[in-house]
């Protein structure tokens, strides 16, 4: 259900059941809370298990490591210095296979991994927070430097908090995040009581402010950023990019026409963006 609020295009009127949804939740936020919470909490943060129709690579390995929420599944393609891929919500590694294949063709080891909630990894539920988690527990796992990372979506936002590598590349980074989240959510008619309820939970369950993650936050500590954006993205904005370079002009921005949110992925400019970088560190 959460990747129908997240993902929805729908601008305009409001439907009927926009108003039968904020009764609902206002009602249940006053006079049961915690089953409002519950309730919000499930419907928010449930990513959808993606289907790949990418083939795995048949030299790709792939193993599961323990963290200290679930078991994450990992995979590798090539030997090198290391690539770090981190896909966004309801998203997979999966999505990275051709980009992975690529990377690894160069001279890199490509690393990929499901999300807590997501692919083949564990877990029941998903977050901000979590995916920071997640991509903590991979580096701790690797135990090298990360060469380049290659993140997308809300993979984008995760990244720039913990990996500290020579190359940023985010594919349709969502800039002006919380907002956005926001904006979706309450479109949906759940009461805003409710979605602060969960914010609050969640930033207490891990010790996380969402003001802190905030991706514009911490584009000044990255000496290279490139960022590959679809003018059409209906679901990350093209002009928040825009933007954002405008303020930072150790900030690259490639823009493309016509590939939306994620078929932009493996398209031949994305491709073609990302060689001529990872060649410009070899040769440093």
């Amino acid at each position: 259900m959460s990747s129908k609020i997240y993902f929805s295009d729908k601008s305009g009127a409001k439907p009927f059941s926009y108003y039968g949804v904020k009764a609902l939740s206002s009602t249940v936020a006053r006079i049961a809370p915690a089953v409002g919470k519950k309730f919000a909490r499930r419907l928010l943060l449930t990513p959808v298990r993606h289907q790949s129709k990418a083939s795995k690579p048949l030299e790709m390995s792939s193993y599961t490591i323990n963290t200290q929420f679930e078991a994450l599944h990992v995979y590798e393609l090539g030997h090198g210095p290391v690539v770090l891929f981190t896909h966004g919500w309801s998203g997979s590694a999966s999505q990275f296979y051709p980009l992975m294949e690529k990377v690894a063709s160069l001279g890199f080891k490509a690393v990929a991994f499901d999300h807590y909630a997501h692919g083949m990894s564990a877990g029941k539920e998903a977050n901000l927070p979590l995916f920071i988690r997640a991509i903590d527990a991979v580096q701790k796992h690797l135990n090298e430097g990360i060469h380049a990372a290659i993140s997308h979506s809300m993979g984008c936002v995760a990244a720039l908090n913990t990996i500290n590598p020579l190359l940023h590349v985010l594919i349709a980074p969502p800039f002006d995040f919380y907002n956005g989240f926001e904006q979706r959510i309450l479109s949906t008619g759940i009461s805003k009581t409710l979605f602060k309820s969960v914010i609050h939970s969640v930033e207490q369950q891990h010790q996380m402010r969402f003001d802190n993650l905030l991706p514009e936050l911490h584009l000044a500590k990255h000496d290279k950023v490139l960022i590959i954006h679809d003018v059409q993205d209906k679901f990350a904005l093209h002009d928040n990019s825009q933007a954002v370079v405008k303020q930072y002009p150790h900030v690259e921005l490639i823009s493309t026409q016509g590939l939306g949110h994620g078929r932009i992925i493996n398209d031949d400019h994305t491709w073609q963006s990302v060689q001529t970088q990872l060649q410009k560190l070899q040769a440093q």
